[in-house]
């Protein structure tokens, strides 16, 4: 056995291919490293729900591990679904970031009860649904329709667009709201403090590893919170620029068994 005890992997565009699967090699590896005593961890800026048939694949549930969602805002035991920890957008600060949304002409999606819930019409308003395999709902007006606190919620729309705003955002919507990006289109809105490197700090503390002994593959800006509290952190070949600078290996790309072929070497 090597030092580490665990391993962190963001989803799509990490360890899912660009057809939205894990390969067979990387599964196998994946479930081999489980019977060798090693935690694998997902955590990913997906809702729960769109995370749980990949953990359940990858044999989490087997192997009593955990699946962090929505950027960190919640950790659950993939084998009992049992929640560890939840961070949510009130709804006071989900009607501002819907005003805000609105004002820049994004697409608002947001959860609830295992749906996405949407109330516009927009060209890349299907792709989250794609992405997690969640079912859509329409409804008239989503300031009026959700009345309680939500897990996170997205602006949706062009690239440029998404990225202009984010840069004046620069990280924060409001003392209680952070922002950040998975996918180049989507903008995100969690609870302050909610990031995938203070979700996976958490984790580590309740199962007495040290951060030390933690590896993590991701892509994305909003993996730039676990590559800096990690002992290891791996960008994919397809990852952004931003997060290759801080990372201390770049492997192959998601179509290209990035993740068992860094493991191979780092194990």
């Amino acid at each position: 056995m090597s030092n580490y005890k665990m391993i962190v992997m963001d989803m799509d565009d990490t360890l899912m291919t660009s057809d939205n699967v894990v390969s067979p090699e990387t599964k196998d590896y994946l479930i081999q490293l489980q019977e060798e005593g090693y935690k694998i961890v997902l955590a990913s800026g997906r809702p729960t729900e769109g995370m749980i048939p990949v953990a359940k694949e990858l044999k989490l549930d087997h192997y009593q591990s955990y699946i962090i969602s929505y950027n960190g805002g919640k950790t659950i035991n993939a084998k009992t679904e049992e929640i560890e920890v939840s961070k949510s957008v009130t709804k006071d600060h989900f009607d501002k970031i819907t005003d805000y949304c609105r004002k820049k002409g994004f697409l608002t999606l947001t959860y609830q009860d295992g749906q996405i819930i949407f109330d516009t019409e927009h060209e890349y308003r299907k792709i989250e649904s794609e992405l997690t395999g969640l079912p859509m709902k329409q409804v008239d007006d989503i300031k009026a329709y959700i009345q309680s606190d939500v897990p996170k919620t997205m602006g949706v729309d062009y690239e440029e667009n998404i990225s202009k705003a984010r840069n004046e955002l620069n990280g924060t919507f409001n003392s209680d709201i952070d922002v950040t990006t998975s996918k180049p289109f989507f903008l995100e809105f969690m609870a302050k403090d909610v990031s995938k490197g203070n979700a996976i700090k958490a984790l580590c503390e309740k199962l007495n590893i040290s951060l030390s002994e933690v590896i993590c593959f991701g892509d994305s800006l909003n993996d730039q919170s676990m590559f800096k509290v990690v002992g290891y952190a791996v960008a994919m070949g397809n990852a952004s620029e931003e997060l290759k600078k801080i990372a201390d290996k770049v492997t192959l790309d998601n179509d290209s068994n990035g993740i068992p072929v860094a493991l191979k070497e780092l194990l």
